[in-house]
């Protein structure tokens, strides 16, 4: 009996060890999947859904225009299509690669942590020289100081000025190319947890959070929301990837932080008008998500075109507005936002608000075929992950981009904007700085 007890025990010990394995598993695929392309579209599936759902009576109250979202199947059944041909494009893309590059020179030896540290300088010199030079020539252009500015709740000034700013040397664009050495500096300081002795690994990751904060600081000082939302996203996707979370957790808090930074930076940016603060938040929030579906209906019903208004069609395909480094300007943003303003206006909507998600972006230049666009995106989302999980710098740079463009799909944000070209010139000079040292 004995025996036999011990048998039974071990079986019931053997079920228990596989049960756990298997839970290790199924926690594992989801964690892949929620930093995968595929975990990028639970927010605008979320949204499109809410859209779907949102009661009329309180949509139109904030933001002050009717509701054409409202148990609309058209609009439901449309973006459905557009993620299914993205979700088969992920599929697609992962199979064989389209090219391979691998830079070979002599490489010099070094350890993980100095190969880190030399980054995070330079990252922390260009943040402290940014912060300096903007505030130098904002305050010489307005006349005000640029923290009086942002204490007293005039914010908006920032946004006007920082259009007419000429900041030369190109130092006014190290705001943009810090994100891609912040993506950088993040994955290799999780990736390297084990190659650098523990003392030494915790002072370095000290230092890089530091430069991350102070990186979301000034984005918020400055009002930059796309880079702000862009880097908060790259760097949740990247810290589920290397450590063990609960999705649902970092969802909420994911969803907690946004709030609370959208709420920081409309009150930086629109206290000063007087308007109760609460309603003002609550109405500019839902102009900045799910009023884009209400857009995006109207797009696909042909009753509103940002490209008959005169913004051009590739535009919203290839959203490039210029050659960074060069004096090469393809689109001059400030004019397509009047056409698109006036669009909206135009047909009887809020007219503060133009954005209209990149599904219905997409829709006014190619129509029915939208949805073959979203799979071409697929397949580039599949190469940029495998990439990224195969420790290549093409990956690590340009992947968060992209994971965090697609999570801001319901803002019209697309992968191929300017920041895309600045995240290449960084994913090169990073390639040469990997190449000589080992």
């Amino acid at each position: 009996m004995l025996v036999y007890g011990k048998v039974k025990m071990s079986a019931a010990q053997n079920k228990f060890l596989n049960l756990r394995k298997h839970t290790a598993k199924l926690t594992f695929k989801i964690k892949t999947i929620f930093s995968s392309p595929y975990g990028a579209t639970i927010f605008p599936f979320f949204l499109l859904v809410t859209a779907f759902l949102f009661p009329p009576s309180i949509y139109s109250y904030y933001v002050k225009e009717p509701d054409y979202m409202f148990l609309n199947i058209k609009m439901l059944i449309f973006g459905v299509l557009c993620l299914f041909f993205y979700y088969i494009g992920i599929f697609i893309g992962s199979f064989k690669p389209l090219f391979n590059f691998n830079l070979i020179t002599k490489k010099i030896k070094i350890n993980s942590f100095l190969y880190i540290v030399l980054i995070l300088i330079l990252s922390l010199i260009l943040q402290f020289v940014f912060l300096i030079v903007i505030y130098i020539y904002f305050s010489k252009v307005s006349g005000i100081s640029l923290f009086t500015v942002i204490f007293l709740g005039y914010g908006d000034i920032i946004k006007t000025y920082s259009k007419v700013l000429k900041i030369p040397y190109g130092l006014g664009a190290i705001q943009t190319i810090l994100a891609p050495i912040e993506f950088w500096l993040l994955y290799k300081i999780y990736y390297a947890k084990n190659n650098i002795p523990n003392k030494k690994y915790k002072l370095l990751k000290s230092f890089v959070t530091f430069s991350a904060i102070l990186y979301i600081i000034e984005n918020i000082l400055l009002i930059n929301r796309p880079l702000l939302m862009i880097f908060i996203i790259g760097w949740i996707m990247i810290y589920s990837y290397f450590n063990k979370v609960k999705i649902f957790s970092i969802l909420f808090k994911l969803f907690l932080l946004s709030l609370i930074l959208f709420a920081i930076t409309s009150i930086i940016r629109w206290a000063s008008t007087g308007e109760d603060i609460v309603y003002m938040i609550i109405g500019k929030l839902l102009g900045y998500t799910i009023a884009d579906f209400n857009r995006m209906v109207l797009m696909i019903e042909n009753k509103l075109s940002y490209v008959s208004a005169g913004v051009p069609g590739i535009f919203f395909l290839l959203p490039i507005t210029k050659i960074p480094g060069t004096e090469i300007t393809f689109f001059k943003i400030p004019d397509y936002s009047y056409f698109s303003l006036s669009a909206v206006n135009n047909v009887g909507l809020n007219g503060s608000y133009n954005m209209a998600t990149l599904f219905g972006g997409i829709y006014q230049v190619i129509g029915i075929a939208t949805p073959v666009y979203f799979f071409f995106l697929g397949i580039v989302g599949s190469r940029l992950f495998i990439s990224f999980k195969r420790g290549k710098n093409f990956g690590i740079i340009l992947y968060p981009l992209f994971y965090a463009s697609v999570t801001l799909w319901m803002i019209d944000v697309n992968f191929f904007i300017l920041d895309f070209l600045y995240y290449f010139y960084i994913f090169i000079i990073l390639t040469v700085y990997s190449a000589f040292f080992r």
